[in-house]
């Protein structure tokens, strides 16, 4: 499922499209897309679980891994998410990684974290940290599920 911490000491040795601190930046700048009401119901989902364990396999209550987190944030507004970091590269449409906005899934090889925004990621980092909030630094590639590309009319101003 999420195999992390191996796979995230590895991440930096690849060439990206963005600079490392691009995503937090561009926040700073101002110059961030806002999010969906539906995006911050899962921005809000992840939030409120920084703090708890990680589990590997685990999709709630009580612990999370990676995957589990970003499938049951997004569940919780009624999409379907694939249960595997894998299976979201292959199956969700890709965001390009200057249009990232609040709600969509970073990807590293072997590990996914909901963007919450203003430069950081919520996410299911492995059994020594549990769920934190940390800067989104070097993500690989982001992904939107088709059911939040079909939302993506309907901003929401109330962050």
């Amino acid at each position: 499922m999420c195999a992390c911490a191996p796979l995230l000491a590895g991440c930096s040795a690849q060439s990206r499209s963005l600079p490392p601190s691009a995503l937090v930046e561009r926040a700073w700048g101002g110059r961030e897309p806002p999010p969906t009401a539906q995006s911050w119901a899962v921005v809000q989902f992840a939030w409120a679980r920084v703090g708890m364990r990680y589990c590997w396999g685990g999709t709630g209550p009580s612990c999370f891994d990676c995957s589990g987190l970003v499938q049951q944030a997004w569940r919780s507004v009624g999409v379907r998410v694939p249960r595997t970091t894998d299976a979201i590269a292959r199956e969700l449409p890709e965001v390009p990684l200057d249009q990232i906005r609040a709600g969509d899934i970073l990807w590293w090889p072997g590990h996914v974290g909901i963007y919450a925004g203003s430069g950081w990621v919520v996410d299911a980092l492995d059994h020594k940290d549990g769920i934190v909030r940390r800067p989104a630094r070097t993500p690989y590639r982001a992904f939107r599920p088709y059911e939040a590309i079909a939302r993506d009319d309907v901003a929401f101003s109330g962050r």
